[in-house]
């Protein structure tokens, strides 16, 4: 495998993190505070890596709430680094819960119900002496006192930071005068992003922390002030990092006019422009000339990264082959995987990224795991963008596809399988993006192997076969369901096959290749899946009858006549019908039991085990069921008991049971001993071909202690008596040589 799974400490705070409930006692404590949680386990304890993982890993699942942050006891679980990502629901209440930890780095993005402001009034005082990274991204300065109406903005907060080296303000109305205060306060501020401030109308007091600042993030920022601006840069001769790339697509007409004017190319032409910078970004600075890069680089030799994305400058042939330094840009796929990388919040970036990832990954010929591993925090972080997730989701289906697909690893795949089906939840109605998907999921491996949300699933694919009329469509939804529905639990079936929209489309697939005489993989498939969906359902069967299924599937007998893979799925479902009771008068009719008791003679052992099997619950059924029919329960039974013994064991097993429960009925009806022969002859074969997996079941179900006496019992047919012998003797080989286990 090109992944190893994750580590036993991930797994164990994973576990945590979903399990707060059961790992975790509630009790009340201050009034203000009625209620907190602590670790049921006395002696727990968290030390700061774990703490941090285990906070950084409840935000991931937005499980982050105000009692949940009461887990955070400094005596108990230490952090030093905090991120809050998806805390929509947590308020200053929960968030003074860090008063007590010495924390070193906070990031906050889009925190909606409290304010900059309000969260550093949540730091103790080592905090605020020794914290050195914030990150308050997205957040706002101006406290929401109820709905619709806020307090003026804040800013004194940042001011309290003395030892803040690292600051980030993107996508905030920060005011210029709140600026001015942070480079006057703040003397050890060494890295500052103001990327998106839309309200910033000058940059000058930059000019401040010109001996201290050495990275600047000033993505999409539009100042008016151009040559103030242009010489505030000149000015910082400490920075390493600088980045004034933009978004050129944007439509504001204000946006695109202040574009004209770009410093940039003056900037790159002045010798006296960073001599100290080894990362430059102008990404959507495409008003730059290929010389004054060229200019700008022959002045510095030891430059690392540069961003040129939605540039042609790309292109230029010095960036192709063998370039020292790393790339953003669309002409190679290191290029790409780079912006990926740098860029996952811009959306006016990531679809065309995307977009061209996608072009090269029908290329790849080794596993990109790593590329996988970028492309899922994008497609989660732009859940609604529905550009994103189409490139996203189609990309995804390259990168997991055939040969190369079968080297990545399971727990990748795993958040392969979830992305796209958020997406597709997500985007219901979109035809492409819900085919990307079913591409994906129509996978053996990740089907068979891979563990995910399997109902969810099998719903949304079923949505999908509703919403669409397109061949491909239906053959790939049809493909999942039919394996998803022998995965899920009965309870789930019964959830989506009792849903009559559900049941008429498949039916509907049925049908139209039965009245084109064309068997193909579609119908195979289908009906398979009203197979699995119909087992130890009996609302799915009577939907399935409701909706006129069992004269379609009659009809189905006749025109496919001697093909064994048709009556097989045919049989397999009438199977399931007649195995509830208040159903089998259904299926006892002229019409159905004179095909049976021709099906019972198939040269094909699968067809005449199942035409046998629906012969057995159905002579189990009153004598009042049989009035009306022309042949007569007896003949039946006889029949049965003379095909039963006329079989060999097949090499391959042949069916697959859920449960044993209902052959419970057929082993004790004593004075039908064929019956009893089936259901012996049934388990001797699944026990011997998967021991395994049904030596087990045997005995958890207590099918066991029937077979024991059946194997004793003197009044037992011989054939009966020396099959169910056979059977317990499996069991005692597997280990399980008494009822009590």
């Amino acid at each position: 495998m090109v992944e190893s799974p994750g580590s036993l400490q991930e797994l164990v705070v994973e576990y945590i993190a979903s399990n707060v409930k059961d790992v975790c006692i509630s009790h009340p404590t201050l009034p203000d505070q009625p209620h907190r949680l602590c670790f049921r386990d006395g002696n727990a304890f968290f030390h700061q890596k774990v703490a941090n993982l285990l906070l950084l890993t409840l935000d991931r699942k937005g499980l982050l709430t105000d009692l949940n942050m009461t887990l955070f006891d400094p005596l108990v679980v230490r952090l030093s680094q905090v991120s809050l990502h998806n805390a929509d629901s947590v308020t200053c209440k929960g968030l003074r819960m860090l008063k007590n930890h010495q924390i070193q780095s906070v990031e906050v993005k889009n925190l909606t119900q409290v304010s900059v402001d309000e969260l550093i009034s949540c730091f103790g005082e080592w905090t605020l002496n020794n914290i050195q990274e914030l990150s308050v991204s997205g957040s706002s300065f101006a406290t929401n006192i109820q709905k619709g109406s806020f307090s003026p903005r804040l800013y004194v907060g940042l001011s309290k930071l003395k030892n803040l080296h690292v600051l980030n303000v993107s996508g905030t109305k920060l005011a210029s005068h709140a600026l001015m205060n942070i480079c006057t306060d703040l003397q050890q501020l060494s890295s500052l992003d103001i990327s998106n401030c839309s309200e910033l109308e000058s940059v000058e007091c930059l000019k401040i922390r010109k001996n201290t600042l050495k990275s600047l993030n000033m993505y999409n920022l539009k100042v008016l002030k151009v040559k103030e601006t242009h010489d505030t840069l000149l000015e910082l001769k400490e920075l390493v990092h600088l980045d004034v790339s933009e978004n050129k697509n944007n439509p504001d007409l204000l946006d695109r006019l202040v574009t004209l004017c770009s410093i940039v190319p003056s900037l790159l032409r002045d010798p006296n422009f960073g001599p100290k910078l080894r990362s430059l970004d102008i990404s959507g600075q495409d008003q730059t000339k290929l010389e004054d890069l060229h200019f700008f680089l022959k002045g510095h030799a030891n430059m690392e990264f540069l961003g040129l994305m939605l540039t042609s400058l790309c292109l230029d042939t010095v960036f192709l082959d063998g370039y020292k330094i790393s790339v953003t840009g669309v002409a190679r796929a290191d290029q790409l995987v780079e912006a990926l990388r740098r860029y996952p919040t811009r959306k006016e970036y990531v679809p065309k990224i995307l977009y061209k990832i996608f072009m090269l990954t029908t290329h790849f010929e080794t596993p990109r795991p790593d590329v996988i591993k970028l492309i899922l925090p994008v497609m989660n972080a732009h859940s609604s963008e529905s550009s994103i997730q189409l490139a996203g989701t189609a990309c995804l289906y390259n990168l997991t596809k055939g040969p190369v697909g079968e080297q990545v690893h399971p727990h990748v795949l795993r958040a392969v399988v979830h992305t796209t089906l958020t997406a597709m939840n997500t985007f219901p109605t979109h035809a492409q993006l819900q085919k990307n998907g079913l591409l994906t999921l129509c996978c053996d491996r990740i089907l068979h192997e891979v563990t995910f949300d399997k109902y969810w699933c099998a719903r949304l694919v079923l949505d999908c076969l509703l919403s669409f009329h397109d061949p491909s469509t239906d053959r790939m939804a049809v493909a999942i369901c039919s394996i998803l529905a022998a995965k899920i639990s009965t309870a789930q079936t019964t959830l989506l096959g009792a849903k009559n929209d559900y049941m008429r489309k498949l039916l509907t697939l049925v049908q139209i290749r039965m009245e084109e005489k064309r068997v193909d993989i579609t119908l195979k498939f289908t009906l398979s899946a009203l197979w699995n969906l119909t087992d130890e359902s009996p609302a799915t069967c009577e939907v399935f009858l409701e909706e006129n299924g069992l004269e379609l599937f009659l009809q189905l007998l006749k025109v496919f006549a001697n093909d064994a893979a048709v009556e097989t799925k045919v049989l397999g479902l009438l199977n399931n019908i007649a195995e509830v009771s208040p159903l089998r008068s259904a299926l006892i009719n002229k019409n159905f039991l004179c095909q049976l008791e021709l099906l019972l003679w198939s040269p094909n052992v699968d067809v005449s085990y199942f035409a046998a099997g629906i012969v057995a619950h159905l002579v189990c059924a009153g004598q009042d069921s049989w009035q009306d029919s022309i042949l007569a329960r007896g003949s039946l039974l006889e029949e049965l008991g003379k095909v039963v013994t006329s079989w060999e064991q097949p090499k391959e097993e042949m069916v697959a049971y859920r449960s044993f429960q209902p052959f419970i009925p057929l082993l004790t009806a004593l004075n039908m001993y064929q019956v009893q022969l089936w259901a012996v002859w049934a388990l001797h074969h699944v026990t011997t071909k998967n021991s395994k997996r049904y030596c087990h079941m045997l005995v958890r179900e207590g099918v066991d202690a029937v077979l024991r006496r059946l194997a004793t019992l003197p009044e037992s047919e011989a054939t009966v008596r020396d099959l169910a012998g056979k059977v317990v003797t499996v069991l005692s080989e597997n280990g399980y040589s008494s009822a009590v286990e």
